[in-house]
């Protein structure tokens, strides 16, 4: 298992065997290979681009404040915050809470950076609804933030690790 991060691959991107009647869009795509794992998110653009998810924070508001704790059950901040420091994570899971609790910050803005790619990494995704749950993994070779190719290394039908299909090494250039 471990952590991994999350790739877009968005419609106008060319995957060699992909099939015809399936959108790039609709596969969970992911990655292990583009620096540290940190359950990040990218997209590989049309452009040829690699993007990453950045976020802005700022502090929440005394009305979304008081509005998140009356959702999880509480009559005000100080209440949801006292209780969630007092009690133990299994409990705070339970309430559908979450280990980390309430959080003074929230999202204010989210935007995309060019990552600026220089190397290559793998990356993967499966359907199960597909063909037994299909999964294919691919290579994306970028040079100084371009995209170069996009490599076919294999697919796999089924559940088990005997069921991978190594595809003859299919390119496509860009």
């Amino acid at each position: 298992m471990g952590l991994y991060d999350d790739l877009l691959v968005v419609d106008d991107v060319e995957l060699p065997k992909f099939p015809d009647t399936q959108s790039p869009t609709e596969i969970e795509w992911q990655t292990k290979q583009i620096g540290r794992p940190a359950m990040k998110q990218y997209k590989l653009t049309a452009t040829g681009r690699l993007l990453r998810r950045e976020r802005e924070y700022r502090e929440k508001t005394a009305e979304e404040k008081h509005n998140e704790a009356t959702e999880q059950g509480f009559d005000s901040w100080d209440a949801y915050v006292s209780f969630c420091e007092d009690v133990d994570a299994h409990d705070l899971v339970h309430r559908g809470i979450g280990v980390g609790g309430p959080d003074d910050q929230t999202v204010d803005e989210e935007f995309w950076v060019d990552h600026n790619m220089h190397g290559s990494f793998e990356f993967y995704g499966k359907r199960d609804d597909l063909e037994d749950g299909l999964y294919w993994s691919y290579e994306a070779r970028f040079t100084r933030g371009d995209l170069n190719a996009i490599v076919f290394l294999g697919e796999r039908g089924g559940a088990s690790q005997s069921d991978y299909k190594p595809g003859e090494p299919t390119r496509i250039q860009f």
